[in-house]
């Protein structure tokens, strides 16, 4: 079987365990889903997620090697420790968090201020009725 050549988007780690950065590899295999399992063990991938391949790609050999040309001159795939990591620039602008951190704020509708004047317009309507329907038998009664 002849091989072909993927570009697999990973979630790369080592920047904190509610943060990751977004790499694309390029992976020759027969496969797809071969190239995914390629990716998903290579250094620095977090291959313990079970959402860590985020995309795989079927690319031409140009696109192929022009994705190994930009991850040789990624410095944070060259870098060996944090300190190293620290001195790139712009690097905080590339980390992303992840979503199992992301955390959902449920809205305590007594606490929101939409609730508040909402439930204040009822009542001032509540008192309006009231008042409309004794002005109404107001009229009634001196109508003639």
């Amino acid at each position: 079987m002849e091989n072909k050549y993927f570009k697999v988007t990973c979630k790369c780690g080592h920047v904190g365990t509610k943060h990751f950065i977004r790499i694309s590899f390029p992976i020759t295999a027969a496969t797809g889903k071969g190239a995914a399992e390629i990716a998903r063990y290579i250094p620095r991938v977090k291959h313990d997620h079970k959402d860590a391949i985020l995309d795989c790609k079927e690319i031409s050999f140009e696109q192929y090697k022009e994705l190994q040309q930009i991850n040789h001159n990624d410095p944070y795939l060259r870098c060996e420790n944090k300190q190293e990591q620290q001195m790139i620039e712009d690097f905080s602008e590339r980390l992303e968090i992840e979503p199992r951190y992301i955390k959902k704020i449920k809205k305590n509708k007594r606490e929101s201020i939409e609730y508040r004047i909402k439930k204040q317009a009822i009542k001032e309507k509540e008192k309006w009725w009231l008042w409309e329907e004794e002005e109404d038998f107001i009229y009634e009664q001196f109508a003639y």
